[in-house]
């Protein structure tokens, strides 16, 4: 499947979306002095990414595991299913589940969902539920647990210099849960839908203070529970095909350290997943055709040859970024 280019992207374009990717909360000011263009540019531009659809929203990027929740990956492949019924497993998914991130595939999956739960017997429940009523379609199925989730800005190939990725990606050795409470859930929830909201605004819907949501979100960054605040960017529009594979690695502790570093600093890699169950690891690759991609995952095979055991791959053509504490917090309200 190539990548539909609709959108070309200039000079300062790349600058701006940059910034975007790096930090979506900063003001049009800021951006503006990053890159010495005018505030009204950055404002102009950004309407347009949004009304384009280069931009479909900005949003925070939560640790779940920080926040008490477990994040279980589910891989299923359909029957010989119709469109509408895809689209109706699709929606449930999205609206009917705490889902992180949905992707539609082509390849040995059909679809890929993170999916949040405060615990395993939550999610089985939920799973249940799901496959009671979607079952029938079910042609295969796996879940993986994840152990860290880290999502980097997607700068390859905007022509602007691009910042260190931060963070590194570290699987922790033990869980740990930061204090928090739902009215932190409420303006992460509000981050999700939109990160550029105006603090006022958050207030307004949380009926907390401005002063009170400044101070719980420096905590919640400072405390690690929000990874980045970037923007959801179809990259698709540029040229870019979201490319991801899963690996199996072989005994190799030290190797292994040395791989997940080295996706830390390869600019087309944008996330990268440790877990545990049918993968050890999964990343996505940004590229522009086959050739490209086959290219880049030939570099990693080459250099990680004593490390990767086994690995398979797929595309991603469509993809959703749900509300999850939409989801406990409407349940909490019940």
């Amino acid at each position: 499947m190539s990548a539909i280019l609709s959108f070309k992207l200039d000079k300062v374009d790349g600058k701006i979306l940059v910034e975007l990717e790096t930090n979506a909360r900063q003001s049009a000011s800021v951006i503006a002095k990053k890159a010495r263009i005018s505030e009204q540019v950055v404002n102009y531009r950004i309407k347009k990414y949004l009304s384009s659809g280069l931009i479909e929203k900005f949003f925070a990027i939560p640790n779940f595991e920080r926040l008490g929740f477990t994040t279980y990956r589910i891989y299923l492949q359909f029957r010989a299913t119709t469109s509408a019924q895809e689209e109706e497993i699709i929606t449930y998914v999205r609206g009917s589940m705490p889902c992180q991130w949905l992707g539609v595939c082509d390849g040995r999956w059909d679809l890929i969902a993170r999916i949040s739960a405060r615990n395993i017997f939550e999610f089985n429940g939920m799973m249940g539920a799901f496959l009671e009523k979607y079952g029938k379609f079910i042609r295969q199925k796996e879940v993986t647990v994840q152990l860290r989730h880290t999502w980097w800005p997607s700068t390859y190939g905007l022509g602007a210099s691009a910042p260190e990725k931060t963070p590194k990606h570290e699987v922790p050795k033990e869980a740990r849960v930061v204090k928090h409470d739902s009215k932190d859930l409420r303006i992460l929830a509000e981050l999700i839908e939109n990160a550029r909201l105006p603090t006022v605004e958050i207030a307004r819907r949380t009926s907390l203070s401005p002063d009170a949501v400044q101070y719980r979100l420096r905590h919640l960054m400072a405390d690690g529970a929000i990874i980045n605040i970037k923007s959801n960017f179809s990259r698709e529009k540029i040229g870019y095909r979201h490319n991801q594979v899963f690996v199996r690695f072989q005994q190799n502790p030290e190797g292994i350290a040395r791989f997940l570093a080295f996706l830390g600093s390869f600019e087309p890699c944008f996330f990268v997943s440790s877990m545990v169950g049918a993968w050890d690891a999964q990343f996505g690759i940004d590229a522009k055709s086959s050739v490209e991609f086959h290219e880049l995952l030939s570099q990693i095979k080459e250099k990680f040859s004593d490390v990767i055991l086994e690995y398979e791959t797929l595309i991603v053509y469509r993809e959703y970024s749900p509300n999850p504490f939409r989801f406990f917090l409407e349940k909490k309200a019940r």
